[in-house]
């Protein structure tokens, strides 16, 4: 194994540790933590607006937990303010392209005539809703306890 190999499987096995390591390091940290919180906390906020698809065990309450546990992982994952910071971004912004990606892409699967992309206004409006709502706050809000929680401890 190549030591550029060693370093890409040390980064995603203990992204911690490589939020404080060299500019590549801490980018691959920052991805990997973000594409993983921003999956998790859409997928649980699409959870939260098909309700009534969910299992019974997926209530609200729930659902809104794991989305705010998302948040706080991204600060407990990584380290380093500056490495956080960028991961917190980028679970943002996977997040709502899951989220708009679960609104649109029945309509193209389907091959759903739109009108010129009329009938999408309602589940964007919808989605857009859920993001400036419920995902970004609480993921925000779980970010920041982290943040506390973690400059308590430290």
């Amino acid at each position: 194994m190549s030591e550029r190999t060693r370093g890409a499987l040390a980064t995603l096995t203990r992204p911690a540790d490589a939020s404080y390591g060299s500019r590549r390091e801490r980018l691959l940290s920052a991805l990997t933590v973000g594409l993983l919180a921003g999956l998790v906390g859409a997928a649980a906020a699409y959870t939260l607006r098909r309700g009534a698809l969910a299992p019974a065990w997926a209530d609200d309450t729930a659902m809104a937990t794991l989305v705010f546990v998302s948040g706080a992982l991204v600060k407990l994952l990584c380290q380093s303010l500056r490495t956080s910071v960028l991961a917190l971004a980028v679970a943002t912004v996977a997040g709502a392209g899951l989220a708009v990606a679960t609104a649109v892409v029945p309509y193209l699967l389907l091959d759903i005539a739109t009108l010129g992309g009329l009938a999408l206004l309602p589940a964007l409006r919808d989605v857009i809703t859920l993001l400036v709502f419920v995902q970004i706050p609480l993921q925000l809000t779980g970010y920041l306890v982290a943040i506390v929680y973690d400059g308590a401890t430290a």
